[in-house]
């Protein structure tokens, strides 16, 4: 039997990791299909890699780029996504590849993307006999063939004319500088209020554009040596603790000291994820590489000697299986990727409804998922993204924490993996080790300590999930209070005594030391939003609202089809009719529309056991708008209160400083 396409990429050991050097892979056969019109794309892709432990295996490859060739994909995300993938994989200290597309409609592509491993010095340029190693990508291998065997090194021809990557980088414009993580567009030129106040042609998907990847080279710190301490040691009273949140397209870094004061605060941007229908992964090292950026800027603002400890949080079921170092062996699953259909459907057959493991969307169907397609062999760890960056950290990975493996299927009441679990047929020792948030996981490495220069016994505390660690960040202490985070999506999170759980509406409790975070997550939200007004366009309709006057639209605004919370329907679509005569009215029922599925969730929350909604902490863009504000509280018929930080770094930071512990025990 021929082999058949794959998108499982095999890689051997680097005969030689003692030493830079180049192999050039090129392939001119690689063919995808035009998105658009679905006629086949050709091109050349010429890759040139500097590996470090290990190398790509030829047949494999062949595999992965035969995969694509009936996929549609547009010229730049394919290309992007291959090299991703190649970084997952192998790790590379360097790595260039080239996609030349042929003629079409007259018109030459050609996309080039390079990979720098953080921290690699590239040597001087080589002499021009140096010996390197080239590759052609063979053609797809006929039925009987002998396998792919592995290159060996052979000088270079000295005729030849091609272009090969020195081992020296080449030159790439600055990098833009961080921007903020929501930026607001620039003002449109002034317009009759008849144009301002123009609705859009509503587009089914609202994809934010990608953010720039920053260039943040790590500054070399040399650390001073350690004076031995005075004994008896004095009690310091300016220590100062680390909150790091990872988001979908951005990374944030909050210092506080023991009163949760803020002494300094970072960010920096991460490429937006790529997608392909329902796929949607990243690759781990930008979350790595906007980490080291946020952090080596932050401690510019104080005495790096002042850190104590630092609290990591992430998005809550985004995957990475990484080997027993922490090197990725596959892509990072992201939470909203969705292809884990049937291997949630598995689950639901198993589980029951206090786990939080249902649904396409957890982090268990996409390590299913991923066992299935036998991608789990070199796996030793299944990780989180706040996982993934504590092992980092600490060099220790294997650790999480009962907020992230909710959706992983732990059992936090119980605080053990279920016993169903030996149905499903994976390799029960990918499973990390489990810690409640706060508890210490070691204290930095060696190496990351001088990097930073900061103190070898500064610890790191398990983290927690970006939504629980928003909830805390808001300033709620009590059973009762709730949290509405009025983003992208809508997220309602309720303070309670007990957990409370309900497959059938979409919801499910996060430990909170001896309390429970009860909600859930509607898809309505800022998204649907701009699917038919401009950020600008809504800031200058606000003051022409009404909040005191119902408009009467029964509106239930949802950007495509489907709902999760507070009613799950996959075949759910959006209710915006009928239309009023002007764009203010348009936009005051959606906002009424959204105000609605808030109060509704809590009044569900309430009639499945939690406590009565006593106060509304509220975050995100939408709680900038004070007509809505208004809107909300007389919907909800409870004051909205001001958030004390509306940034999730901030929580983890009072994570690390203990604060959070102190509280809710």
């Amino acid at each position: 039997m021929p082999s058949q396409p794959s998108k499982n990429l095999d890689t051997f050991p680097n005969p030689h990791p003692d030493r830079d050097y180049i192999i050039e892979i090129e392939c001119p056969e690689f063919t995808c299909l035009c998105p658009k019109t679905g006629q086949p794309d050709f091109a050349t892709l010429s890759l040139e890699y500097v590996p470090d432990r290990l190398c790509v295996e030829l047949k494999s490859l062949k595999l992965y780029i035969w995969s694509y060739r009936n996929e549609g994909h547009f010229h730049e995300d394919v290309t992007n996504r291959i090299l991703n993938d190649l970084v997952a994989v192998t790790q590379p200290r360097y790595l260039r590849l080239r996609a030349k597309f042929y003629v079409r409609g007259g018109l030459y592509t050609t996309v080039e993307v390079v990979h720098r491993q953080s921290g690699w010095q590239a040597p001087p340029p080589p002499p021009a006999d140096l010996p390197r190693e080239t590759q052609e990508l063979p053609a797809k291998q006929a039925a009987g063939a002998a396998p792919a065997q592995a290159p060996t090194a052979k000088p270079m021809p000295a005729a030849k004319t091609r272009n090969p990557v020195k081992l020296t980088e080449p030159v790439i414009p600055p990098a833009p500088a961080p921007k903020n993580r929501n930026p607001a567009p620039a003002p449109e030129p002034e317009t009759p209020a008849s144009d301002r106040f123009r609705m859009l042609r509503r587009s089914r998907r609202y994809d934010p554009p990608p953010e720039p990847e920053p260039e943040l080279e790590p500054e070399e710190i040399v650390a001073e040596p350690v004076e031995p301490e005075p004994l008896p040691a004095p009690v310091r009273k300016d220590k100062l603790y680390i909150g790091i949140d990872l988001g979908t397209t951005g990374c944030r870094a909050i210092a506080v000291d023991d009163t949760g004061k803020v002494h300094g605060e970072m960010s920096a941007p991460i490429p937006t994820p790529p997608r392909n229908e329902d796929e949607v992964t990243q690759d781990p090292t930008v979350w790595w590489k906007a980490v080291t950026g946020c952090l080596q800027n932050l401690l510019k603002q104080f005495d790096p000697q002042r850190v104590q400890a630092i609290a990591v949080d992430g998005t809550s079921g985004t995957l990475l299986l990484c080997d027993a170092k922490g090197g990725p062996v596959t892509p990072a699953i992201m939470y909203n990727d969705r292809r884990a259909v049937q291997q949630a459907k598995h689950i639901a057959s198993l589980a029951g409804d206090h786990s939080g493991a249902h649904g396409p969307g957890s982090a268990l169907a996409k390590l299913l998922w991923l066992h299935d397609k036998k991608l789990d062999k070199r796996a030793q760890h299944a990780l989180h993204q706040a996982d993934w960056i504590s092992g980092k950290l600490t060099g220790q990975f294997g650790h999480s924490d009962y907020n992230n493996c909710l959706k992983l299927g732990f059992d936090a009441e119980k605080n053990d993996w279920p016993k169903w679990f030996s149905k499903l047929g994976f390799d029960a020792a990918l499973l990390p080790e489990v810690h409640a948030p706060g508890e210490s996981l070691g204290t930095l490495s060696a190496d990351i300590a001088k990097t930073f220069g900061l103190p070898a016994d500064v610890e790191v505390l398990a983290g927690t999930t970006d939504g629980v660690a928003s909830f805390l960040a808001a300033g709620p202490t009590e059973s009762g209070h709730g949290v509405t985070a009025l983003g992208t999506t809508l997220v309602l999170k309720l303070l309670s005594d007990k957990p409370v759980f309900s497959v059938e509406h979409g919801v499910y409790s996060h430990r909170l030391g001896n309390f429970w975070l009860a909600g859930g997550a509607s898809n309505s939200g800022g998204a649907v939003l701009l699917q038919y007004f401009k950020v600008e366009q809504m800031r200058e309709m606000t003051p022409l609202l009404d909040p005191e006057s119902v408009t009467g639209l029964d509106y239930y605004p949802l950007p495509d089809i489907g709902e999760r919370f507070p009613i799950n329907n996959p075949e759910m679509g959006p209710r915006l009719e009928p239309l009023p005569g002007d764009s203010i009215t348009f936009f005051q029922g959606m906002l009424e529309g959204i105000a609605r599925i808030e109060a509704e969730g809590y009044q569900l929350l309430g009639k499945l056991g939690a406590p009565a909604l006593t106060r509304v902490f509220t975050t995100g863009g939408g709680s900038q708008n004070p007509a809505w504000t208004r809107i909300r509280e007389k919907i909800l018929r409870v004051k909205m209160e001001k958030p004390r930080s509306g940034h999730a770094a901030y929580g983890s930071a009072l994570l690390a400083a203990g604060i959070v512990t102190k509280t809710f025990q």
